[in-house]
């Protein structure tokens, strides 16, 4: 099974942000626990995340498709305390990134 962004944005953005966030090879562990923690708050907020490749093997690409997911979330969800904070870890980690 695959997780779409139109069809749950949530699951789609927390297993974009938990892929960032295993990808020892090109994310520093500080920025990664960023990107976890992140997947975790849409966890919280009814999200599951599920292995997935990144975008283009590209962190920054794949945070920047999480957030971009999020987009997606109606008013009343994204309005919450866990994807509010999931949105600005996830925004942390890429301006890290840089």
């Amino acid at each position: 099974m695959t997780v779409e962004a139109s069809i749950d944005p949530l699951s789609y953005a927390a297993s974009l942000l938990d892929a960032v966030g295993a990808d020892r090879e090109q994310v520093p562990a500080h920025i990664a626990l960023e990107c976890m923690q992140a997947a975790e708050f849409l966890e919280l907020a009814g999200g599951h995340a599920e292995p997935v490749p990144l975008v283009d093997n590209d962190p920054r690409a794949s945070i920047r498709a999480a957030m971009g997911a999020l987009g997606l979330v109606d008013r009343e969800t994204f309005a919450t305390r866990y994807v509010i904070d999931a949105a600005r870890a996830a925004r942390r980690a890429l301006r890290q990134l840089r």
